[in-house]
């Protein structure tokens, strides 16, 4: 070099042996589970949950099954829910003001009724065949000052009651101060003529004594005639031949042995066969008798057999057109009939052509 001097060469630096780095063990990785089977109809989820990635851990969207929309079922159960507290406040409201008029109507009655704003100041009576307007104004006797609102009607019908032809009361508040009374009055069902003939009972068909009346015979006419007069003017039934033992009173029930003998008989009977009986004949519960608009008299006897001994007097009729005075079937298993034209009384089947017939005898229930 021109200076005299030497340059130091620089010294190549020794590279240090590589370090091998230990190798990290692997970690095991779970095995892999095979995929849930995906459930159908109404079971199925509304939405998949997704797998993690395996590097990056984040998620995939869900998917929503067929037939639904990718938002899901909530904003609809959201909206059903709202729908229904409306729904719910709604109702709420609507009872509370129907409470709040409830309230109000009765305050406004509980007010009204005790003051003179409805006080009755007329009655109205629809009178019946047999129970007059003066005699419901008589037995009514509504207190001075009552209203149609406070007036008790239950006092008023039980006064009414005492008036036997009396069944059943309607009332009808006629605003403002008239109050309207309809009588229902008691069906007759028959008529009882009395053992002495001269008077004779009205039976409701309630099975209870209605109210006597007279039977008064015209020149030639006897007892049984004019009282089947009157009955039929009634349109009603006539049991004739009671005992002693038959002490009628008004409004009570009727209960001899005698006349509920009689009402077996009526019970049992067909509705047909017995709207041909014009009367009944009742001496004694075992010998009842009735008569027919044909005029054949049947004798029954006890209420037993009922059915087979209206077959049995049907077959009679049948075969006799016209020409039977008596049909005796108190005993069903020896029925017997009188002609018209014979004095003699022809038996039936039961009784043996070679002996000498005999009149059946009466049995007991």
């Amino acid at each position: 070099m021109a200076d005299g001097k030497r340059r130091a060469t620089p010294r190549k630096r020794e590279k240090a042996p590589a370090q091998k780095r230990a190798a990290t063990p692997k970690t095991p990785q779970a095995p892999r589970r095979a995929p849930a089977a995906r459930p159908t109809g109404a079971a199925a989820p509304t939405a998949r949950r997704t797998k993690e990635r395996a590097g990056g851990g984040l998620r995939l969207p869900s998917v929503a099954p067929r037939g639904e929309k990718a938002d899901g079922p909530q904003p609809r159960q959201r909206r059903l829910r709202h729908q229904r507290g409306q729904a719910l406040r709604t109702a709420g409201i609507v009872a509370a003001c129907v409470a709040a008029l409830a309230l109000v109507a009765v305050v406004a009655l509980f007010v009204l009724r005790n003051t003179s704003a409805f006080e009755i100041s007329s009655i109205e009576v629809e009178p019946t065949g047999h129970v007059s307007a003066e005699s419901v104004q008589s037995l009514a006797q509504v207190p001075a000052g009552s209203t149609l609102l406070n007036v008790d009607t239950n006092a008023i019908e039980e006064a009414l009651r005492k008036n036997p032809w009396v069944a059943s009361v309607d009332f009808d508040r006629r605003f403002p101060s008239t109050l309207g009374i309809r009588i229902q009055e008691q069906r007759v069902d028959a008529l009882v003529l009395m053992s002495s003939g001269a008077v004779a009972w009205y039976l409701s068909d309630q099975g209870t004594w209605i109210e006597p009346v007279m039977v008064e015979p015209t020149e030639g006419q006897s007892t049984n005639d004019a009282a089947l007069a009157i009955a039929r003017d009634n349109g009603c039934l006539l049991i004739v031949d009671v005992p002693a033992t038959v002490e009628p009173s008004a409004g009570a029930e009727a209960s001899d042995a005698t006349l509920d003998a009689v009402s077996q008989f009526r019970e049992g009977f067909s509705s047909d066969f017995d709207a041909r009986i014009v009367c009944f004949r009742a001496p004694s519960a075992e010998g009842i008798s009735c008569v027919l608009e044909n005029g054949v008299e049947v004798s029954l006897g006890a209420p037993t057999d009922i059915a087979e001994k209206e077959r049995i007097v049907e077959g009679y009729l049948a075969e006799h057109e016209g020409g039977l005075l008596l049909i005796n079937v108190r005993v069903v298993s020896s029925p017997a009939y009188r002609e018209l034209s014979s004095d003699n009384l022809t038996f039936g089947s039961g009784v043996s052509p070679e002996e000498e017939p005999e009149e059946p005898a009466e049995t007991a229930e």
